[in-house]
């Protein structure tokens, strides 16, 4: 089997043609060798040196905001106490996304639209259970809410029927909104 692969090496590298590049270079290198002393030494091959960094900084951006929210979204819904388990609000979810600086006015500006309230969290936890009983449930009802949380700091009535209906918040019946106050 040895010989076989030698031969087949040694064939293939008589066949070789020593053409094109390869044996210009060839030559050049045996005159250099002989003639050195008469001859400058060619100049190093050219690279192409860039100062943009933009693929790194973007993908590394992606990456620490990617790792914050999950990271935050693993706190937030690992509570010792399985009734304070919750979802990340919008606010903390801005917040964990400028891990990255480009999105940091960003979350100042989810900061000054919808701070965080009773009602937020509220949301919040509800998410958290209802995705626990429907895995791949549609959470558009949750997002909707948010809009009259920030507002107002109160669930909305559309929002307490919703919950109310999938059995989430058997309080909600009684009480209609929950203010900011308690």
């Amino acid at each position: 089997m040895r010989k076989t692969m030698l031969g087949i090496l040694a064939a293939s590298l008589a066949v070789m043609p020593l053409s094109g590049s390869s044996a210009g270079e060839y030559e050049y290198f045996k005159y250099y060798k002989h003639h050195h002393h008469m001859m400058k030494k060619p100049p190093p091959p050219h690279r192409e040196f860039t100062s943009d960094h933009t693929g790194a900084w973007a993908a590394g951006c992606g990456i620490a905001s990617a790792a914050s929210l999950m990271l935050g979204t693993a706190i937030a819904g690992s509570d010792k106490n399985k009734k304070h388990r919750r979802q990340l609000t919008i606010t903390e979810a801005y917040w964990a996304a400028s891990a990255c600086p480009f999105l940091l006015p960003l979350a100042f500006v989810a900061q000054a639209t919808c701070p965080d309230n009773k009602a937020t969290y509220q949301i919040a936890t509800l998410a958290y259970r209802y995705l626990e009983t429907h895995p791949s449930a549609d959470q558009s009802a949750f997002t909707s809410a948010y809009g009259e949380a920030c507002r107002t700091g109160k669930l909305s009535p559309e929002f307490v029927a919703f919950v109310t209906a999938n059995g989430l918040y058997a309080r909600a019946a009684t009480r209609r909104a929950i203010s900011v106050r308690g």
